[in-house]
């Protein structure tokens, strides 16, 4: 008897009113005028009242329906007597609310079972059903604690590693709004968690793309506030920080099947769809190079064969550049190994061979004499004799990008002097490959071996060119989800690929590619993003401009974690991703403070808004605000051995 009588108690003081009116999930609920205020004393406690943004409980008979406070206005109760009654009186507040889901058994379910009925009364939310509310983590899933509720810090939110780790994340926000904080976070507590698991370490791989470099260890300086292990320790990473200034900077080690594949060329030449991509397919299906390079005098009189065709030609698309362009790529492919010679066969054409486009023909020797003709028999010894005699190695071009740019060189140029092939269709894949190549070859060297044991793999491309950038995640994300998908038919394994700066690399409006390029590329990841979840591979995915960010790729994410954005196009991408965020919600978006965020989706039953917690400064990513009064009052020393003359 003394437990009812609590709970009557307890009831009286919480109940807040009755509905007015249902529409649908809309519902609207007239207050009691004795709970109009801010607060409510319970037993010694001081109890919040609803607001916006707040819940209420619903009693409906037995069930217990849950709504969110939309919002709240005052209206006139037109049943009150106006006599002996004071005007303010005749007024109530109503509150509009919607549904979102209801409690069973002291759990909280998320969705709409039952329709409240009008009279139904309405309450506040006891403690625990607040926590029911709030508590995100199933019993079968492991909670992993990644802040406190930015309303109520007293209230910790877990999430769950299931629920989180096996599905397809999107974290957005603005500049300085803490949006690499929170992807440092999620994945500091999951490797502080689970880091020194075997299994752990021998079923899971996180490749981290890193654009700017902020999850890259530093070694700290005197007075350096630097983070030293950036999201967890050594131990348990390995970073790969490329570069394209020089030659001797770290690279990404990729199997060399990879290489050999004929995406791998399409993507790094952006290769057009229906003649060069076929091309390239030609030259890496055949083997009729490689077995020429077994036998170094045959290929010698392959390439003077060609250069003797060449300079007998009467086709206006073969000019004495042409020949030129040959030898000096093979030149090039040779590299170090290359002769002097071959040097100085390339500056004797330079000097003698001709070109005359009035007759269409090749002539040797200077125009102040008269030149040899291409019909007298001396012309081979002057052209073809000279290449056949040249004492070149071709062992020394090594497997992988060297071998497969040198077939791709001479089957172009076999293929243009024999009339096969259009040369203004696939000369300028030959010059993108003059660019690309050296510049992958500073980033990519061809390996055996199998994935690195460490579970994270960091790649920084803060130092990498412009083109680079975007080829580089996109042959290792493609390379590595194809690899998944052969080797591992039993899904034993488990893929995270994590975007820091997606917009870099799947931005839809880019103009600084071709279309073909752009759909290749999107395509690829929005195969990863809708087809990933069924061969153990996730995508995390961070931007300051989700609008950027292809709308498939946006609308496929299962958790969002939504820092301040303030443009209107970036939250209305969001808003047409995230159709079940309360409108409360995405008002709060512009003016959200550093470090808070939205955490919507599967892996929440509600939206609510996180503030989130503090890491240590060792493990936090290197892209804290800078204070440019403290860098002013600082002077810069300069080292002993630069005079100040040279600082600018």
């Amino acid at each position: 008897m003394h437990d009812d009588d609590a709970l009557l108690q307890r009831d009286a003081v919480f109940s807040v009113g009755k509905i007015i009116s249902v529409d649908g999930r809309r519902v609207r609920i007239e207050v009691s005028k004795l709970k109009n205020g801010s607060h409510l004393l319970y037993k010694g406690k001081v109890v919040r009242n609803i607001a916006v943004g707040s819940y209420i409980k619903i009693a409906k008979g037995f069930d217990e329906l849950v709504a969110v406070v939309d919002g709240e206005r005052v209206e006139e109760d037109r049943t009150v007597s106006k006599e002996y009654r004071r005007a303010s009186d005749s007024l109530s507040r109503a509150l509009d609310v919607s549904l979102i889901g209801y409690l069973e058994g002291g759990v909280f379910f998320r969705g709409v079972r039952e329709m409240p009925l009008l009279g139904n009364e309405c309450f506040i939310l006891t403690e625990e059903e607040f926590e029911a509310i709030h508590n995100f983590v199933s019993k079968q899933d492991t909670p992993l604690q990644i802040g406190t509720l930015a309303m109520e810090p007293t209230q910790p939110v877990n999430i769950g590693t299931n629920a989180i780790f096996a599905s397809h994340v999107g974290i957005f926000g603005n500049t300085g709004s803490g949006k690499s904080y929170t992807l440092a976070k999620l994945y500091h507590e999951l490797f502080a968690r689970f880091g020194d698991k075997p299994g752990f370490r021998e079923r899971s791989q996180f490749v981290l793309i890193d654009f700017n470099g902020e999850y890259v260890d530093r070694l700290p300086e005197v007075g350096d506030n630097c983070s030293t292990e950036v999201i967890t320790s050594q131990e348990n990473k390995r970073e790969y920080v490329l570069t394209t200034r020089r030659e001797d900077g770290a690279k990404l080690p990729l199997a060399k099947t990879a290489i050999e594949d004929v995406a791998f060329w399409t993507v790094l030449l952006d290769a057009t769809e229906k003649t060069q991509a076929p091309f390239l397919a030609r030259v890496l299906s055949s083997d009729y190079w490689e077995r020429r390079l077994q036998y170094p005098q045959d290929l010698l009189e392959i390439i003077g064969d060609m250069v003797l065709r060449a300079t007998k030609s009467s086709d206006i698309s073969i000019d004495r550049q042409t020949v030129l362009n040959l030898l000096g790529e093979i030149q090039t492919c040779l590299g170090s190994s290359a002769p002097q010679e071959l040097t100085n066969v390339i500056d004797d054409f330079q000097q003698n061979l001709h070109y005359n486009g009035t007759l269409r023909k090749f002539f040797w020797g200077p125009w102040s004499n008269r030149p040899t003709d291409p019909d007298t028999p001396v012309w081979p010894s002057l052209t073809k004799d000279k290449i056949t005699s040249l004492p070149i190695d071709f062992t020394a071009i090594q497997p992988g990008i060297d071998l497969i740019r040198f077939k791709i060189v001479l089957q172009y140029y076999s293929d243009i002097i024999s009339g096969f092939s259009n040369r203004e269709h696939l000369s300028p894949l030959i010059k993108r490959m003059e660019t690309r190549v050296p510049d992958i070859k500073k980033l990519i060297q061809a390996t055996d071996d199998d994935i690195p044991a460490e579970p994270l793999i960091v790649v920084s491309l803060r130092d990498v060119n412009l083109s680079m950038r975007k080829v580089i995640p996109m042959l290792l994300c493609k390379h590595l989800y194809d690899r998944k998908k052969e080797l591992d038919p039993g899904n034993e394994r488990h893929l995270n690929l994590i975007i820091d700066e997606a917009h870099n690399i799947l931005s839809s409006e880019s103009t600084r590619e071709s279309d073909a390029w752009r759909d290749y590329r999107l395509e690829t990841f929005e195969e990863i993003i809708k087809e990933g979840r069924k061969f153990g591979v996730f995508l995390t995915i961070a931007s300051q401009r989700p609008h950027d960010i292809s709308p498939t790729i946006i609308s496929q994410l299962h958790n969002y974690f939504l820092h301040r954005l303030v443009n209107d196009l970036d939250i209305r991408a969001v808003e047409k991703a995230v159709a079940y965020l309360d409108r409360v919600s995405f008002e709060s978006l512009p003016i959200l403070p550093t470090g808070v965020c939205v955490l919507a989706g599967v892996s929440a039953q509600v939206p609510i808004m996180v503030k989130v917690s503090k890491m240590n400064d060792e493990f936090t990513p290197n892209s804290r605000t800078m204070s440019v009064t403290d860098a002013w009052l600082q002077p810069i020393e300069a080292p002993e051995d630069i005079d100040d003359e040279y600082l600018f």
